[in-house]
């Protein structure tokens, strides 16, 4: 018996050896990362330096004009009030056999899919008919996005690159490679001159969309699920963690200026407002979706409902174009719609099978787009 015992504290002893050299190695690759994160920041520093100092010798040679915040990506406010569907009035097939994300075109005419197949399918968003196949990833395609523009479409992909095509030609123009990891959302600033990816490497990553070269790395520590900008230029982020907080990062400087533990469970994904005071909009595994002042990270409104429970794996909630009402879909295939401002339950749609990984509205606030995990597409008006 006494044998026995000794063996155990001989194993006891050896574990607990184990877990501290495992702690060292973790703080150090930590470090690592971090270190080499700022090295890469202060490059791309210099480099934007020497940009500005041969644009004041050549003004030819300066940036577009800044955007205003009404020709925001997608989101900006339509000509009237956005109005709850009554029912569904059609339906894309996708032709896949699992979806992961759906971008719909400010004009409304196209929609673009991503799923586990590695290309993007492009759609007449109207009739439904395939436009497009846009190849080039070696691996799933774990978020679509449109320009404001409609001119390009990118996509996040689990092959550790974010890739743009050119929508009149279908052709791709730019492949961001530097990640470690799969690239899980990618997101175009105002218009389209930056990329800011999110990778399992825990990374964020600013991207200069002409020339494809990485001009700034934010080292998040903690996994994210989603991330949206803040302000069209993407001056500000904001990224939606699996330890149940959300994050705002200066993406000038590289530093986070706040968070908070705003759910019970983790953060799903994050939509930024683009009207009136700065809000985001976040989904949970807990069940919640909340409205928060981005300012001060306090809750606004809080909405939920006894049947909506969201997907693990991928489940984006999204405003409505007046940000009047948020649409969310649940893992038993239904879709539901809240007031934001009281955060009542307005309506829920059962018009799906399987779980719900993505709902949009159309820029002109008239159409939602629901996509379930299965094939399908459904248009609710």
């Amino acid at each position: 018996m006494s044998a026995l015992q000794l063996e155990i504290v001989h194993l006891e002893e050896r574990s607990s050896r184990l877990q501290a050299e495992n702690d060292d190695l973790v703080k150090r690759w930590l470090k690592k990362m971090n270190d080499e994160a700022e090295k890469v920041n202060d490059v791309t520093q210099e480099l934007e330096l020497i940009k500005r100092k041969s644009a004041a010798l050549s003004p030819r040679m300066m940036g577009a004009a800044e955007v205003e915040d009404d020709q925001f990506f997608g989101k900006m406010q339509g000509k009237g009030w956005s109005a709850v569907p009554r029912a569904a009035v059609g339906k894309v097939d996708a032709r896949m056999e699992e979806l992961h994300s759906i971008a719909v075109s400010r004009d409304g005419q196209l929609l673009a899919v991503g799923g586990q197949s590695n290309t993007v399918k492009v759609f007449d968003a109207e009739t439904g008919e395939a436009i497009y196949t846009l190849a080039g990833c070696l691996k799933g395609i774990n978020h679509v996005e449109i320009s404001s523009d409609g001119a390009l479409v990118l996509a996040a992909s689990s092959d550790h690159t974010a890739r743009i095509w050119r929508l009149d030609t279908g052709r791709q123009v730019k492949s961001l490679t530097g990640h470690i990891g799969s690239v899980v959302t990618a997101k175009f600033n105002g218009d389209a001159s930056r990329v800011f990816t999110y990778s399992q490497d825990r990374t964020v990553k600013v991207w200069d969309t002409a020339r494809g070269l990485c001009l700034k790395t934010l080292f998040t520590v903690s996994s994210c699920h989603d991330l949206d900008l803040l302000d069209s230029d993407g001056a500000r982020i904001v990224t939606a963690h699996l330890d149940n907080s959300i994050r705002v990062w200066d993406t000038q400087t590289g530093r986070r200026v706040a968070e908070a533990a705003v759910h019970k469970e983790q953060v799903m994904s994050v939509w930024a407002s683009r009207t009136g005071p700065p809000r985001v909009l976040t989904n949970s595994s807990d069940g919640t979706l909340k409205l928060v002042d981005a300012r001060t990270l306090e809750v606004i409104t809080v909405m939920s409902a006894p049947e909506y429970r969201p997907s693990r794996n991928w489940a984006r909630a999204s405003l409505s174009p007046d940000e009047r009402y948020a649409v969310a879909g649940s893992i038993g295939g239904k879709v539901f719609v809240w007031d934001v401002a009281s955060g009542d339950l307005v309506r829920e749609f059962d018009v799906q099978k399987s779980r719900i990984c993505d709902v949009l509205w159309s820029a002109d606030g008239q159409r939602i787009y629901s996509a379930e995990s299965s094939r399908y597409i459904m248009i609710l008006q």
